[in-house]
């Protein structure tokens, strides 16, 4: 078990411009001249990505504290000069601080008043760093760094402003305030994904819509058979009950049997009103149009009646009797 030493200003990186990130601690093996516990030290430092889960664990809960982390001036107390937002590790590069400043940070870079930045970590007897102290400033703006032979580190390296990459995406206007853009970009994205949804939704029921139309148009056709088959039967047994009805007269003498047009008149009666086989089944049958008539002992072939003329001797025949 060890305990980690806190170190200050064991790197320097010059502020160039005042971007949303810095280089907190450059990737590498690196031979320092620090300030561990009060007194001056040389320590071996070395830098890679395993840090970078460390120091953002950190920063989050300290970011979660009613005491919020800052960076100061000269390792001092006094005026915060930027508020750490996020860590990350950039292979590369090193461990980058995504920042925000204050106002007496900025007026110190844009007034060239300081021009290093120097952080403050924790370290491990082997050399790692392993994170933030849990109170206290993570590093301070700085005019005399104390490591003139560490190679300065820019602090213009840095990934381009976000609002570039909400106007590459569509989601802002190029001519969109920077300080609003990401609020208006993530309300632009909610009511992209709710179009979305509301799309992908229509097309769900319009599929469905679709399926259940081709299944009722299969069923009205299948109906539409059963319809056909069914006036084909009925048509069928009303034309063969024509037909008996109209042999039983023929064989009752109501119907001449080579009267052809009265056949055809009580066909189509009987077609257009069943109630006409009644009728015609209620008329007296005539021995006339039974095919013999009865005279003087002796019998001969009634007189040739044809059409309606045979229909209405059959119905004079009937008021007679």
């Amino acid at each position: 078990m060890f305990t980690a030493a806190r170190v200050f200003a064991a790197f320097q990186a010059e502020i160039s411009s005042l971007d949303t990130s810095i280089v907190y601690l450059p990737e590498g093996k690196h031979r320092i001249s620090a300030t561990v516990g009060g007194k001056a030290k040389t320590v071996d430092v070395e830098i890679d990505a395993r840090i970078g889960a460390s120091f953002a664990e950190d920063l989050t809960k300290r970011l979660a504290q009613n005491v919020r982390p800052f960076a100061g001036f000269d390792h001092e107390q006094g005026p915060a000069s930027f508020i750490p937002r996020e860590f990350r590790y950039e292979s590369g590069v090193g461990l980058m601080l995504d920042v925000e400043w204050t106002e007496a940070g900025r007026k110190a870079i844009e007034g060239r008043d300081y021009s290093y930045f120097s952080p403050t970590f924790l370290i491990s007897p082997k050399g790692i760093p392993t994170g933030l102290a849990p109170r206290g400033e993570i590093g301070s703006l700085v005019n005399d760094p104390a490591f003139e032979e560490i190679p300065r580190i820019a602090a213009s390296h840095t990934e381009p402003p976000m609002i570039d990459h909400l106007i590459e995406l569509g989601l802002v206007e190029a001519s969109h305030d920077p300080e609003t853009a990401l609020a208006t970009a993530k309300t632009n994205l909610a009511e992209l994904r709710e179009t979305a949804a509301g799309v992908e939704t229509v097309k769900a029921a319009a599929a469905a819509d679709g399926d259940e139309l081709t299944k009722l148009k299969a069923k009205y056709m299948e109906l539409e058979e059963e319809n056909k088959t069914l006036k084909k039967g009925m048509t069928e047994k009303a034309k063969a009950a024509a037909d008996i009805a109209i042999a039983d007269a023929v064989k009752a003498g109501r119907i001449a049997p080579l009267d052809e047009a009265a056949k055809s008149f009580w066909h189509e009666s009987i077609l257009s009103n069943p109630a006409s086989a009644n009728i015609l089944a209620s008329m007296p049958g005539n021995p006339a149009l039974q095919g013999q008539t009865i005279l003087a002992g002796r019998t001969e072939e009634p007189p040739a009646l044809t059409g309606l003329a045979r229909v209405e001797a059959a119905f004079k025949v009937k008021s007679q009797s």
